[in-house]
């Protein structure tokens, strides 16, 4: 039986004046004490809007997954610090933010979700000479910055479902043209497998989805709209739960 993951996009650049602060503080109100502190700490500027926003979001989702208020999601953390659903039911999550998007996805096994935003500054050559395996490495030299961001986040995403380091992921290969591969790596710290999807996102971000286990899935894409904290208490009235 095919699984199915669901991958949900998340917009993080906020409702327009003077509604944003408002439904940014409501939507604030859903975190719990240390994701509270956590947004607080960002000195970047919208940091703390796109950190609020992405986690009260996936609150919001699993919440109505799992048949509970935003507020009543409980998350623990793995070995490596990897967030995870108390009592979750079978249900795996992984979410990552990059610029004004965040994806969430849900699965039935292990997860991991990944999203960057392409930069212009970043010096793809020197970071896959540092970091990739030799064939990766010549792929990047040939095919440029994009085909360093599409491998990166498919490492990631393959680390994010192993709930591990990213170090220890770099030397998984990920370098294929399938639409749906299976990759692994026998000798390094994870060995896998992971079925590894790249995501279709707006231009200018790059993002895979990776399931533990070398079953295939599909892809169910989602799109979450924004609310107000209390308009997410009522599940049959919510328009971003689609």
């Amino acid at each position: 039986m095919t699984a199915e993951v669901e991958v949900w996009r998340i917009p993080l650049s906020g409702a327009p004046e003077p509604e944003a602060e408002d439904r940014d503080s409501a939507l604030e109100e859903l975190l719990d004490d240390d994701e509270r502190s956590r947004a607080r700490m960002g000195k970047v500027p919208g940091m703390r809007r796109r950190f609020v926003r992405s986690h009260a979001a996936a609150r919001i989702i699993i919440g109505a997954r799992l048949g509970r208020a935003p507020r009543a999601v409980r998350f623990t953390r793995g070995r490596w610090g990897k967030p995870l659903v108390e009592d979750a039911g079978g249900v795996h999550f992984s979410l990552s933010h990059s610029g004004e998007t965040a994806l969430l996805a849900l699965a039935p096994r292990p997860v991991g979700v990944d999203v960057e935003l392409t930069r212009a500054d970043l010096d793809a050559g020197r970071l896959a000479r540092r970091f990739f395996p030799q064939r990766e490495r010549e792929l990047v030299e040939r095919a440029g910055h994009g085909a360093f961001v599409r491998l990166w986040t498919r490492k990631e995403a393959c680390v994010k479902a192993a709930g591990a380091r990213l170090t220890q992921g770099m030397g998984v290969p990920v370098a294929h043209t399938a639409p749906q591969a299976v990759v692994h790596d026998p000798t390094g710290p994870l060995q896998g497998p992971w079925r590894v999807v790249d995501l279709a996102l707006p231009a200018r971000y790059a993002g895979a989805v990776a399931l533990l286990g070398d079953g295939p899935f599909s892809v169910s894409p989602r799109m979450w709209y924004d609310m107000l904290a209390e308009e997410s208490d009522v599940m049959s009235a919510i328009l971003g739960v689609k």
